[in-house]
C-alpha cells in the first residue's frame, strides 16, 4: 500500500486550492458577464441592462419605420417587400452598431423567419371617399373579411384619416365595422369643418353597453383634420370616443373576430386615408397603384432577432414589430 509523505500531501492540497480558485474564477466571469434572453426587464439592476432595453426600444421602433416604408414603395410583390424589409432592417443593424460601438458595444439585428403578410388599403390623392370602380360608389365595402388573430387583437392597424373637407351634421361621413358572423356593428361618424375657428366632430356607437354612443370634438385652425381610428386620437389629442377605458369605442372592439370595413356617403368628405389589415386582400379587391384608391400586398407584422453584447452583459432576444402596435389592442 502506498503513503504519502507530508510534502505529498501538501502538494495535493495546493494543487486542489489551485483548481478551485480557478473555478470561482470562471464562475465570477460567467456571473460578471451575464446573458439574459427575453426576462431583462426585471433585472435593472445588471450593469448596462437600461441601455440593452432603450436600445430594443430604439430598433423596434426604427424597424417599424422601416417596415412602413417598405409598405409603401417595395410593395410590387411579396418577393420584392420582404427583400425591402430586409435591407432596412440590415441598415437599421448597421447603423445601430456604429452608434455604439466605440463604447464597446456589439449590437446585431436581423430577421427571424417570415414576416405576416396583410393589405394596405389607402388613398393617395386628394378626393371624395368614393370607391374606384367605372361608377364610383358612396356606399361601399373598403375590407372583407379581415380576421383577428389568435390572440384576439385588432387585425387594422394605422388607420388613418386626414381630411381636407368634412361633411355637415345632416350628412355624417360614416365608417363602418361589420361583424360577419352576427348584427354586431361599430359604427364611427365624422362631421364638422376645417380651417380657421373649425371643428371635428367623432362619435363612435359601439355594438353594445351603455351608454352605447359617445363623441368628442376638437377645435382646430389647419386646412385639414387628422383622424387617428386605430390610434384613438383626433388632431393629436386623445378622443375618449376611440379609445379603450370605461366606453372603450376601440376601432371594430366587440364586433366579433371576422368583420368588414364599410364607408357610407363617402361623396360627402374629401382628402386621403391609408389603413393596413391582416391577412390576404380583400375579396373585392381595389386597383393596384399608382390609382387610388389602391390595395397593396404589405407586411402586417415582422419578428427580429436582437443581439446585445458588452463585456458585462449579453442580451438576446426576439421582437415582434407591428406598426401600430399599441393601436391594435
Amino acid at each position: 500500500m502506498a503513503h504519502l509523505n507530508d510534502d505529498e500531501g501538501g502538494q495535493i492540497i495546493l494543487i486542489a486550492a489551485l483548481a478551485l480558485a480557478v473555478t470561482f474564477i470562471g464562475l465570477a466571469l460567467v456571473v460578471n458577464s451575464a446573458i439574459y434572453t427575453q426576462n431583462l426587464a426585471s433585472r435593472g439592476e445588471v450593469a448596462g441592462s437600461n441601455d440593452a432595453l432603450e436600445m430594443r426600444a430604439m430598433v423596434e421602433s426604427n424597424v417599424g419605420q422601416g417596415i412602413t416604408a417598405a409598405n409603401r414603395y417595395n410593395h410590387s410583390n411579396q418577393t420584392t417587400l420582404k427583400t425591402g424589409t430586409r435591407e432596412s432592417i440590415r441598415t437599421v443593424s448597421t447603423q445601430t452598431e456604429r452608434q455604439r460601438v466605440t463604447s464597446g458595444t456589439l449590437v446585431n439585428v436581423t430577421l427571424a423567419g417570415s414576416p405576416t403578410y396583410g393589405t394596405r388599403i389607402a388613398q393617395n390623392d386628394t378626393s371624395v371617399f368614393n370607391s374606384s370602380e367605372a361608377t364610383p360608389s358612396t356606399d361601399w365595402t373598403v375590407g372583407e373579411r379581415i380576421k383577428r388573430p389568435s390572440d384576439g387583437t385588432n387585425a387594422t392597424r394605422r388607420f388613418v384619416i386626414n381630411a381636407t373637407e368634412l361633411p355637415s351634421s345632416g350628412s355624417k361621413f360614416v365608417v363602418t365595422a361589420n361583424g360577419t358572423g352576427s348584427n354586431s356593428k361599430w359604427k364611427m361618424r365624422i362631421w364638422g369643418s376645417v380651417g380657421p375657428s373649425g371643428t371635428v366632430n367623432v362619435s363612435v356607437e359601439r355594438p353594445a353597453g351603455t351608454p352605447s354612443t359617445q363623441a368628442c370634438g376638437v377645435s382646430i385652425e389647419e386646412p385639414y383634420a387628422h383622424i387617428d381610428v386605430t390610434g384613438g386620437t383626433v388632431q393629436g389629442e386623445p378622443c375618449l370616443a376611440l379609445q379603450g377605458g370605461d366606453f372603450d369605442g376601440r376601432f371594430a372592439h366587440g364586433v366579433g373576430d371576422e368583420y368588414n370595413i364599410t364607408y357610407k356617403r363617402g361623396d360627402q368628405i374629401k382628402g386621403n386615408y391609408s389603413m393596413v389589415v391582416r391577412g390576404s386582400r380583400p375579396a373585392n379587391p381595389l386597383d393596384t397603384a399608382p390609382k387610388s384608391p389602391l390595395s397593396t400586398i404589405a407586411i402586417y407584422n415582422a419578428t427580429v432577432r436582437y443581439r446585445y453584447d458588452t463585456s458585462n452583459l449579453r442580451y438576446e432576444a426576439k421582437i415582434r414589430v407591428a406598426p401600430g402596435e399599441p393601436d391594435a389592442s
